[in-house]
């Protein structure tokens, strides 16, 4: 009886897999400095009596109806502060934001070429919360691309720019200097003119002496062996005695995306190793007793069981920023009773059914 396929796949990858030596670097992005990850790169992190407050922001959003040519999404952005274990409540702004958005695609035809344009809006409840939210212009975008409404990237396009929006807010009314805000994510920008509220917020914080900072959940950077980033800098950190630590990895060049690449280990008894972004500028003016004490306040908030080494801060924005399945049927219920009163919704119906067919024969299939 020939051998089953994946005992084959397993195996095959399992000797491609081997393990490498404790060196390695960071396989550069764009316009980047990479330094050698060795044993001896990596810094201990010390216990720090004086914590830095530290405010985490984080966003989500969900898919109420879509079609090719339009879309509306549900969206929330949240922060909250933290001081090592104790929460700060804020004194001047709501810590949630919850907003709607539509996206509508029209097609224009620009010197003989056909373009096809996206123009979004946006729905507080509260019309005064307009001005935490990014511009409706910003969020205008234009693409030579035949494939309508790219739903994967604009789903996301309102809810970022928010985050980015509220950090701004946040920095402002919040936090005084030496305070930390620390992004979700990195600090990296993928949109157009995402980049001109990323620049408020590093203008903001560098201004009033708060420390900009991202942490992401998750990587897919690799290193010049072409494995795992995060998972060599595990391999590595084997020969090191430390039980938290931090290793620079690289510095970004660009004028857009301003992260300098830390890998962090924010508990000993963790599994996990994060990417963690510093705003460059700043990063590069620290001692080093002051970057201990930004690692360290980061250390000190991520003792909670139920994620052993990840900051509390960043589980707790993540909780009330996400957007749960259960609340979109809430909400799709009230845009159905919405629609029914209005006669062209009818028409528009008929466009959401051609991306849900497939959804459709699961129910059937399932």
């Amino acid at each position: 009886m020939p051998e089953h396929p994946v005992k084959n796949l397993i195996g095959d990858l399992g000797k491609q897999l081997t393990q490498r030596t404790h060196s390695d670097t960071m396989l550069p992005i764009g316009e980047m400095t990479t330094f050698s990850i060795t044993p001896d790169k990596f810094k201990e992190i010390h216990e720090n009596e004086n914590l830095k407050r530290i405010a985490f922001i984080d966003g989500g959003d969900g898919v109420l109806e879509e079609s090719p040519n339009f879309l509306i999404t549900i969206n929330r952005v949240y922060f909250s502060m933290f001081q090592g274990k104790k929460r700060v409540l804020p004194k001047k702004l709501k810590s949630r934001l919850e907003f709607f958005s539509s996206v509508i695609s029209t097609v224009n035809n620009e010197g003989g070429k056909k373009k096809i344009s996206y123009e979004t809006k946006l729905y507080p409840y509260d019309q005064k919360e307009k001005m935490y939210l990014p511009d409706e212009l910003d969020l205008v975008s234009q693409t030579e691309s035949t494939t309508i409404l790219e739903s994967s990237r604009l789903t996301s396009l309102a809810r970022r720019f928010a985050e980015w929006k509220l950090a701004i807010q946040v920095v402002k009314e919040e936090l005084q200097e030496g305070d930390m805000i620390v992004m979700d994510g990195s600090l990296q920008t993928n949109f157009k003119n995402e980049t001109k509220y990323a620049k408020e917020l590093y203008s903001e914080a560098m201004n009033k002496g708060v420390i900009v900072c991202g942490l992401a959940k998750t990587s897919r950077l690799i290193t010049e062996s072409g494995d795992p980033l995060l998972a060599r800098i595990q391999e590595i950190s084997e020969a090191v005695s430390h039980g938290k630590w931090f290793v620079e990895i690289a510095e970004t060049a660009s004028t857009d995306d301003r992260g300098f690449l830390l890998g962090a280990k924010f508990h000993s008894n963790s599994r996990h190793v994060f990417r963690f972004e510093i705003l460059r500028e700043q990063f590069k003016k620290m001692s080093e007793d002051e970057k201990n004490q930004v690692l360290s306040s980061l250390a000190a908030n991520s003792q909670d069981l139920a994620m052993l080494g990840y900051p509390y801060g960043s589980i707790d924005v993540d909780r009330f920023a996400q957007v749960r399945v259960n609340e979109l049927d809430m909400y799709r219920g009230m845009m159905m009773a919405e629609m029914m009163r209005h006669p062209e919704w009818q028409r528009l119906q008929k466009y959401s059914l051609t991306t849900k067919f497939h959804d459709d024969l699961n129910g059937v299939t399932s």
